[in-house]
């Protein structure tokens, strides 16, 4: 069976934001050890903050993707610093942590409603369920969606910056320091909180990344941060959660697998409804956990 083009492009786009997703949820497991049942909203607030500027400078689209980055960076460090630290240095364990995440979430999402509500009674505009419209470039004469394009950019951008961050600056070995032994890392004068909070920030700005191009496949309103949260989780723990390339490798087989998936197995004969495409991801993230559940980075830290 030949796969359409639009599948195979839809199929990277969708890993594009998912890596992401999967990279920015891992890098806050491995600061405080216990799983953010709220990430899926960052991606939402950095979505709303984008279409918020739009609305209001009525510039392009693609134009307000730092805001998406900027919106989503600063209310996880808001988070971080007004629930998840004071937490932490009083001795809170990860159920603790990890209920104090539920709770952030149902809170962002009735904040996001109320906002919704806001943004159509004064500028009457669709506030849920709205879209993006998409731009088209020609490239050596190949018309080539702005989307695929630009989310592609995006990922290859942010892990470079992310590598040379981690890498090759001073700052980079501060936090992997503090990441690895926080204890030691305090004794040799490193400012662990600093660098708990840049990798929030950090975080929380690559997930808004990432949903900022949900409108332009989707429509897209408050509640989808929830709905997107197995498939992140499904690709942060295939990866492996102490490993960002593994999130990143993850995010794409995971991304891939979903759409590919769902497609071939809605097609003849199996003709399967494509309401079932969440358990694709499920069945990912069981698999993992029965069969590698350190992830696929344990498969070449083996031989370190």
């Amino acid at each position: 069976m030949m796969l359409d083009t639009n599948i195979l492009l839809d199929a990277l786009v969708y890993s594009n934001m998912l890596a992401l997703l999967s990279l920015s949820l891992t890098l806050t497991i491995m600061t405080l050890k216990v799983a953010n049942f709220a990430h899926g909203d960052l991606a939402i607030i950095g979505v709303y903050g984008a279409y918020t500027f739009l609305i209001l400078a009525h510039v392009a689209t693609y134009l307000t993707l730092p805001i998406a980055f900027l919106f989503g960076g600063l209310y996880a460090l808001l988070n971080y610093v007004l629930v998840y630290s004071p937490m932490r240095r009083r001795g809170a364990n990860f159920v603790m942590l990890m209920i104090a995440s539920m709770a952030i979430d149902i809170a962002t999402r009735s904040m996001l409603q109320m906002y919704a509500d806001v943004l159509k009674l004064n500028f009457k505009v669709y506030s849920r369920a709205f879209i993006f419209n998409d731009v088209v470039f020609n490239i050596a004469g190949t018309r080539v969606r702005g989307l695929v394009l630009i989310s592609t950019l995006s990922v290859v951008s942010l892990l470079a910056i992310l590598y040379v961050l981690l890498m090759k600056t001073k700052f980079g070995v501060a936090m992997r320091a503090a990441i690895e032994n926080p204890a030691l890392a305090e004794v040799l004068g490193i400012n662990v909180e600093k660098v708990y909070a840049t990798s929030w920030f950090l975080a929380g700005g690559f997930a808004g990344v990432a949903g900022f191009f949900l409108p332009f496949r989707i429509p897209t309103s408050p509640d989808l941060g929830f709905i997107i949260l197995l498939p992140i989780f499904a690709a942060s723990i295939l990866g492996g959660i102490n490993s960002l390339s593994g999130a990143v490798i993850g995010g794409y087989i995971v991304g891939v697998s979903e759409i590919l998936g769902t497609y071939l197995l809605s097609q003849p004969p199996i003709n399967l409804s494509t309401a079932y495409r969440p358990a694709i991801p499920f069945a990912i993230l069981i698999l993992t956990l029965l069969l590698l559940p350190q992830g696929i980075a344990s498969l070449w830290s083996r031989g370190e």
